[in-house]
């Protein structure tokens, strides 16, 4: 009888259908590992019941008795309460398993390091700083959440433990947090381009409702303070007095459209905003960024934001229109100002807004930067490069 494939554990609180959206490579990873382990994939269940059967026939899924829906942003946090109470049930779980490797996707405060002190080999995904996201509102928040984040950090300075980054910038961040550096692994970013691609012919923007003669910049993505919405409304305000036909679209929301509904009503920004709501596909994101005449990546400039690579920015890239990024050390890893995209001054309003006047004074030459930042997705996010990344250190660890 042939001996049985040694386990990884991947750990999402999502289910594998939303992983493949926000993880695009998790396909790929699967095929990678199917021949020498098995995956184990532990979660809450689907929204709705909605199953990817053949994505789900690639490993077994273990779902908790619930479901969540992230679209929803109520449901989603009610859902994180219920995920942090059955932690103890899943650890139990991960020690039956006796895993060659845990993967854990799930940063949320704590739950690294309980999955640390399990003593087994763990890979930990850095792509978010929740203490920061929760607590980052004020200064003293943002004080707190750094030295809750250093402590969380300095134990995982285990033998077997691994942190993946997407990007130099990050692993500085977090070797400042407390990381040593041989536990920091580049594991590139992965984007679908079948999902988030240029469209030919570009959506009219009537189909969409906007008015054709005003320019249109959109943001995308769930909306949460932490991010600089309030510090881009604030320059789009001073961005009207000169350009009174821009006009800034919101794309997304997941818990945040009414604060920010207030933070534009606050300064009188109705006219000038347009929020879409949380939209039903990926597909329907797409249609909406390709009829834009450029697309924003916007992050304030924090400590938990300089290494970031946020999925607007290479969702954006990916669709071929031109964007606009903050110049913090994660995104210009990836945009060169000019060639691929078009950077600006983190924290500089002036800086920003002469970032979008460079786009609309040449659309010729806008377009073939956007061409060439569709480009630039495609070599900087391939779905295998990133799955090939965490198949080799789920090797490492095992051969450690």
């Amino acid at each position: 009888m042939d001996k049985a494939k040694p386990t990884v554990v991947y750990l999402h609180r999502y289910p594998p259908e939303t992983e493949a959206l926000q993880w695009p490579a998790l396909r790929e990873f699967a095929a990678a590992l199917a021949p020498d382990y098995e995956l184990v994939y532990l979660c809450m269940g689907p929204a709705g019941g909605k199953r990817d059967e053949s994505l789900r026939a690639m490993m077994r899924v273990e779902e908790l008795p619930w479901t969540v829906d992230q679209a929803d942003g109520r449901d989603k946090w009610r859902k994180t309460l219920k995920w942090y109470g059955a932690m103890g049930r899943l650890l139990r779980r991960i020690r039956e398993l006796r895993p060659a490797a845990v993967i854990c996707k799930e940063t949320l405060p704590l739950i690294p390091g309980k999955v640390v002190a399990l003593g087994l080999p763990t890979i930990i995904s850095t792509s978010d700083w929740w203490w920061s996201i929760l607590l980052g509102g004020n200064g003293m928040g943002r004080r707190f959440a750094d030295w809750m984040e250093a402590r969380e950090v300095r134990s995982w300075n285990r033998p077997n433990v691994r942190a993946t980054v997407g990007t130099h910038a990050e692993g500085r961040l977090l070797a400042a947090k407390g990381l040593d550096g041989s536990r920091i692994t580049v594991v590139p970013a992965a984007q679908n381009p079948g999902v988030f691609r240029p469209l030919e012919p570009r959506p009219a923007k009537e189909e969409l409702g906007l008015d054709p003669a005003l320019k249109h910049f959109a943001i995308c993505g769930i909306i949460r303070g932490g991010k600089g919405y309030d510090q881009l409304l604030d320059w789009w305000k001073s961005a009207l007095a000169r350009h009174p036909d821009w006009r800034l679209v919101i794309i997304g929301g997941a818990g945040g459209e009414d604060w920010c509904k207030r933070e534009i009503a606050k300064r009188g920004l109705q006219d000038a905003v347009i929020m879409t709501g949380w939209l039903p596909t990926k597909q329907d994101v797409n249609r909406w960024l390709n009829a834009m005449d450029g697309v924003l990546a916007h992050r304030r400039n924090s400590p938990d934001n300089q290494g970031i690579v946020p999925s607007a920015l290479f969702n954006g890239l990916s669709t071929g229109r031109p964007v606009v990024a903050s110049g913090l050390p994660g995104m210009a890893e990836l945009v060169r100002d000019g060639v691929d995209g078009f950077l600006y001054r983190p924290d500089d309003g002036d800086s920003f807004v002469a970032a979008l006047e460079r786009v609309v004074a040449d659309p010729a030459a806008a377009e073939a930067v956007g061409a060439a930042g569709a480009r630039r997705a495609a070599e900087s996010f391939d779905p295998r490069a990133s799955a090939a990344g965490m198949r080799a250190l789920v090797d490492g660890l095992r051969g450690a």
